[in-house]
């Protein structure tokens, strides 16, 4: 199974998209810690973080599943270029903001929703390309996978980075490496080219009738139909420690931005492994399986977590959490993008994005209203303990799920 792990790297446009990829990633994790320690470091509000969140992820609900059906009538390539030019451009905005010292906390509101704008196309976007970079249709795990490895060691190398940075200068200099660290993907993005897709849906065909297909689809296919089902609750309680971080390395843990940053980096260390482990060893047959293991990991994990008091067990803590989350993430954007049919792979991609990133937001914005009014060890138990009930329910819909996908890994595994 390792040696198919690389296999995506085979291709050449592949290989220097993700070479621009992973600068453009880690600066984005830098971007990601500095942006959540300035509010709470300014502001003291759990509300107000999870606000934050929520701008910046709620335009996914607003277009996310118009994106996906407007991108496979497109060039995505040049959709991706604009995204990471629109993405350079916030980062950009915010660290003149605050080197002139005129940040304002609207300023941040409003170019959190403009980054979360950019975020609804690019995401499906990447994730629908990734399959036209690759040699053959084969390769899509390995690929899916490898960018997964990517993104979660920039998770753990960005967050530590940006710790350090601001404890010695500022939360300026963050975004200001934000922004030059996407000229590599641009510069990729123009060099390389995409193989043609595979039943292009008819340029007369209405955005409103992609998605209603889409959605009839899902619903009349159980192992789509369960799977949604079940991440739809993930994605919405899974995104609390994104907001529960910065309070725990401030409040409960008496900490600076360079314990937040190593809270970060240990979580994209279990992450980044996880990807590696998806890649490796879990097959097409074992995804289901597999998720349901890793979710209750997970959960399990940020429980203890929540209870902790002490660094080092709190640090050593996040690896498994972030194992067992990013490796089902990763796990469920490779089922949904193998056993979809392939003209409807942007649209699936959508759906992903808004179970997982758009309802994910949601659920922190709610999980900062709660640790307002309680404690935060609270709001991580009763969030992750809803998302242990939700994987058992899951757990008894596997049989029939496995059994129904069968014929579908078959098909696949042809082209």
């Amino acid at each position: 199974m390792v040696v198919h792990t690389f296999d995506a790297l085979k291709s050449k446009n592949f290989s220097i998209y993700m070479a621009g990829q992973s600068v453009a990633l880690t600066g984005m994790w830098v971007q990601k810690l500095a942006a959540s320690w300035l509010v709470y470091r300014t502001t003291e509000s759990a509300f107000l973080l999870g606000l934050v969140e929520l701008l910046s992820n709620a335009p996914i609900f607003i277009v996310g599943l118009v994106a996906g059906a407007w991108l496979e009538k497109h060039d995505i390539r040049r959709l991706i270029i604009a995204t990471q030019i629109l993405t350079l451009l916030h980062a950009l905005i915010m660290a003149l903001l605050i080197f002139t010292d005129t940040i304002q906390m609207w300023h941040i509101l409003f170019l959190s929703f403009y980054l979360g704008v950019v975020f609804a196309v690019d995401m499906p976007a990447r994730q629908a390309s990734l399959i036209l970079m690759v040699n053959k249709n084969s390769d899509l795990k390995s690929a899916i996978a490898l960018h997964s490895v990517i993104f979660n060691l920039s998770r753990l190398i960005g967050p530590t980075a940006a710790g350090f940075i601001i404890f010695i200068t500022d939360e300026a200099i963050c975004f200001a490496i934000t922004a030059v660290s996407y000229i590599p993907v641009i510069a990729a993005l123009f060099i390389i080219k995409f193989r043609a897709r595979e039943n292009k849906v008819a340029k007369k065909q209405s955005i409103i009738q992609d998605i209603v297909e889409v959605v009839k689809y899902s619903k009349n296919v159980y192992y789509m139909r369960v799977m949604f089902a079940f991440f739809i609750v993930v994605g919405f309680f899974s995104y609390s420690y994104s907001v529960m971080l910065p309070i725990y390395a401030k409040d409960v843990l008496h900490g600076s931005s360079q314990l937040l940053g190593f809270l970060q980096g240990f979580f994209g260390l279990g992450a980044m492994t996880g990807a590696f482990a998806v890649a490796a060893f879990i097959t097409m047959r074992k995804l289901p399986n597999a998720i349901f293991t890793l979710v209750l990991l997970h959960s399990i994990c940020m429980i203890i977590f929540g209870l902790s008091t002490n660094h080092y067990f709190s640090l050593v803590m996040m690896v498994p959490a972030g194992f067992g989350l990013i490796s089902s993430l990763i796990a469920t954007n490779i089922y949904l993008q193998s056993a979809v049919r392939s003209d409807m792979r942007g649209r699936a991609a959508s759906l992903y994005s808004i179970g997982i990133y758009g309802l994910g937001p949601l659920g922190a914005f709610f999980a900062g209203i709660m640790t307002e009014h309680f404690s935060p060890q609270i709001t991580v138990v009763v969030w992750c303990s809803i998302m242990i009930i939700s994987a058992i329910v899951f757990g008894f819909r596997l049989k029939r799920v496995n059994k129904e996908l069968e014929p579908v890994w078959q098909e696949f595994e042809k082209h």
